[in-house]
């Protein structure tokens, strides 16, 4: 028995898939591809295939993880190839390489990710307005979400099935920065405790501004604990 671990982007069309559309998908790669795996009790469900932190559906990324349980040892870049071979647009393995087998779950190991968010600037104020004022407005929503996550507390609404309450979700943010195009880069906990989903960072944001901005998501990378 192997395990490999592989980085995977999934992007376009692929970012909408469920997750347990995505394990099927994978499932029939590796048949369709003759890549023979093998089910592990060291997984949470005996099980041939494991990902590091679920992405909500309709976020994009270049940096997802996973591991494959397999028979035999098989060349990675030939295991690489195959599959992409089969794998649906949208979907593409990256690199991968072998790791111990008593090597701590993946899963377990997750304590950060990195995202990307794009703002989606509203059409209409944007009409008839010159270069400088585009850049002003854009700029503007900038400044917002400077001032939003440089707060002492943010405090953004949590709805369970009984009750609703204010959650500070500063604590679970890492840092932050922003990129020469504008657009956001910031590093949430993840993993199986302590997560903070970064639609929660933009439902906090919304209600900051007073305004329903759209935007675009997508993670760049996930941090995994030494061993």
């Amino acid at each position: 028995m192997e395990r490999l671990r592989i980085v995977y982007s999934k992007s376009k069309e692929a970012a909408y898939l469920l997750h347990i559309d995505l394990i099927r998908i994978f499932e029939q790669s590796f048949v369709r591809a003759g890549i023979v795996t093998e089910t592990s009790e060291m997984y949470p469900v005996k099980s041939n295939l494991i990902f590091a932190d679920p992405l909500p559906t309709g976020v994009e990324s270049v940096g997802e993880i996973a591991e494959i349980m397999l028979d035999e040892k098989v060349d990675v870049s030939y295991f690489i190839r195959e599959i992409n071979k089969v794998l649906p647009n949208g979907i593409t393995i990256l690199n991968g390489k072998y790791i111990d087998l008593n090597e701590e779950n993946l899963l377990t190991r997750v304590y950060a990710a990195t995202y990307i968010v794009h703002f989606i600037y509203p059409e209409d104020k944007m009409v008839n307005k010159t270069k400088a004022q585009i850049d002003a407005i854009k700029n503007d929503y900038k400044e917002k979400m400077k001032e939003y996550l440089t707060q002492d507390n943010i405090l953004v609404l949590k709805k369970s099935k009984n009750r609703s309450e204010r959650i500070d979700i500063k604590p679970f943010i890492i840092n932050h920065d922003f990129l020469i195009d504008g657009a956001l880069e910031i590093t949430l906990f993840a993993g199986v405790k302590n997560k903070l989903s970064p639609t929660k960072v933009m439902q906090g944001y919304r209600e900051y501004i007073g305004e329903d901005i759209k935007y675009s998501l997508k993670r760049t990378k996930i941090f995994l604990n030494k061993m």
